[in-house]
Order: structure tokens, then C-alpha cells, then sequence
């Protein structure tokens, strides 16, 4: 009988073992595979400038010497306290009786110089002062995890308070944002933003954080059972960031939002795929446009069509 109980107890407990360490094994593969490298701060990754990115070496050294010419002007650094009681950073540059101010917001696991220092000097020599954030997370600012725009949105609406602060709510206020920034941008159009805020530029944004994960697991990176993978990262989300990758987007952001916005996109972009901008673009009700910028890859269509993105920034935004 004792020998029958223990055959019976090993042929159970057997397949528990092994389903239990497959489990055991599925979730270290999800954390280290996925949670880990794209929703937690990789301030190594934030510092990596390279050709890479830039596409040419002379897209590169321009983005250099731009940065370099921002590190030369008269900025200091700004902060406020998130509203879950972080420490977030910005560059703050004036300009001399400006005619409004520039807050421009980089994306994911990036920088602000990294993907602004041409934008800045072209805002700042057109007489605007210039608000450039550290995305929770990120760089100064304090904070472990991305949540992709879920938090940070709320981020947004703080600093546009705090420009409002330093330069008043009679000044003219436009945002930018570039890839993550740009969807962290539009979701935050569903707070009542003050009234001097008054367009936006939307950069190579994507539509949700479920979305883009969901393409770069299944599409980029061919992941096997792409749900169940999303499923368990989903779950890391909840217990480690306090945050869903479903529960919210830009189109929940753009669907009261009365401001002009001009949509940029390239048509080489390897990464958000031009249709989430698409979606974006037609799903807004607003005064809108759509620019798309011929082969010009993820997040640098500025480098690309230089003198056109400006024309279409000015033409669109009414800069004086």
C-alpha cells in the first residue's frame, strides 16, 4: 500500500516539477528578455550616440557640434516633483524677449540633446525659449521604470505648469515629442492643458504601449507565443510598475483634443511602423497635417529634410 502511495505521489508530483520549472523558467525568460532591458532605466544604453543612429557620420557630427553649441549657451537645469514623488530634471533655455517657448520630448531609453540639439538651436535662434525634460527614468531624473507613456503623461502636464512658473501663461507655449515622446504627447492632450499651449508636433509616435511591444515581440524580435509573453510582462508591469499596458493610449488622448497637430513620420522608420502614425493622424478631429519624410529612418527625419521639417513647423505652428 505504502509502496502504491509513493509510486502514485511520483507519477504527480513529477509533471508538477516539471510544469512548475518551465513556469519558473518562461518568467526569467520574459523579465530578462523583455521587462528588464525596456521598462527599466539603462542609463548606459541613454548615453550611446554612434553613426548607428544617426544613419551617416555627417548626420552624427552635425547632432556633436550641436550638442556642443547647446553646452556653450546660458541654460540651467529645472526641476519639479512627479506626482508619485520623483525628482525630475530639465534643461531650461531663454531666450532674450522671447516670442514663446519650445518644450520638446525625447523618447524612449534616449535624451533630450541626443535627439533635439539641432531643433534647440533652430527654436532658440528663432527667438524661443527652449524646455527640454529628462523623461522619468531617464538621464537626472529619478525613477526605475518606463511605463511608456502611462505615467509620464502625467509628467507633461506638471512640466507645462512649471513653464508657465518661470515664464508666465500669456507666453505662447508649443510641445514636440519624438518617438515615445511624441505618444507621451498626445496621451497627455486629454488633460485641460492651459490655453497658451498651442500646437503640437507629433514625431514618429506610436498608438499604445500594447501596440508597440506587441510588434517589436512578434514582428522584430520573431518571439515564440507572443501573447503569453505580453501576458506575463503585463503581469511584471502590475507588480513591479504599477501600470497596464492597456490602459491608455493616444487615441484616448486625442479624442477630446482641440489643438492643431502636426504629424511627422519616416517612411524608412524600422521601428513604430509610419501606420501607427497613420492611426494617429485619423483618429485626431483637430486641426491637423501630415508630413511624411522620404527615407528618413527612426526618429531623425530632421537630419533628413532639414530645411523642409522647418517650413513645415513654422507654416503649421504660425511662428512669428
Amino acid at each position: 500500500m505504502k509502496s502504491t502511495t509513493k509510486s502514485l505521489i511520483k507519477q504527480i508530483a513529477i509533471p508538477f516539477g516539471i510544469l512548475f520549472t518551465l513556469i519558473i523558467i518562461m518568467v526569467a525568460a520574459v523579465y530578462f528578455a523583455l521587462f528588464k532591458p525596456n521598462f527599466m532605466r539603462n542609463d548606459k544604453k541613454q548615453v550611446i550616440i554612434g553613426t548607428k543612429h544617426f544613419l551617416t557620420k555627417e548626420n552624427e557630427e552635425k547632432n556633436i557640434a550641436d550638442t556642443k553649441w547647446f553646452y556653450e549657451q546660458n541654460y540651467e537645469e529645472i526641476t519639479i516633483e512627479s506626482f508619485d514623488s520623483l525628482k525630475l530634471v530639465a534643461y531650461n533655455l531663454p531666450a532674450e524677449n522671447a516670442k514663446g517657448t519650445w518644450f520638446l520630448l525625447h523618447g524612449h531609453q534616449s535624451g533630450p540633446l541626443r535627439e533635439f540639439a539641432g531643433l534647440v538651436r533652430f527654436f532658440h535662434d528663432s527667438g524661443y525659449n527652449v524646455v527640454l525634460p529628462y523623461q522619468r527614468s531617464h538621464g537626472k531624473s529619478e525613477g526605475t521604470y518606463i511605463t511608456f507613456g502611462i505615467k509620464e503623461r502625467y509628467d507633461v502636464r506638471d512640466w507645462i505648469l512649471k513653464i508657465n512658473e518661470i515664464y508666465g501663461n500669456e507666453l505662447p507655449l508649443y510641445m514636440e515629442g519624438i518617438s515615445m515622446g511624441c505618444a507621451t504627447v498626445l496621451m497627455s492632450l486629454s488633460f485641460a492643458l492651459p490655453s497658451n499651449v498651442k500646437a503640437v508636433v507629433a514625431d514618429c509616435g506610436y498608438t499604445s504601449p500594447y501596440d508597440i511591444i506587441w510588434k517589436v515581440a512578434k514582428k522584430d524580435k520573431n518571439v515564440p507565443l507572443p501573447r503569453l509573453v505580453l501576458g506575463i510582462g503585463n503581469i511584471m508591469a502590475h507588480l513591479l510598475a504599477d501600470f497596464d499596458f492597456t490602459e491608455y493610449d493616444t487615441f484616448k488622448g486625442l479624442r477630446y483634443n482641440e489643438l492643431p497637430v502636426l504629424f511627422i513620420h519616416g517612411t524608412n522608420d524600422a521601428f513604430v511602423p509610419i501606420e501607427m502614425t497613420i492611426a494617429n493622424f485619423e483618429y485626431c478631429t483637430s486641426e491637423k497635417s501630415l508630413y511624411l519624410v522620404e527615407n528618413a529612418p527612426h526618429a531623425i527625419s530632421y537630419l533628413i529634410e532639414e530645411e523642409e521639417y522647418r517650413n513645415q513647423i513654422r507654416d503649421f505652428c504660425k511662428l512669428k
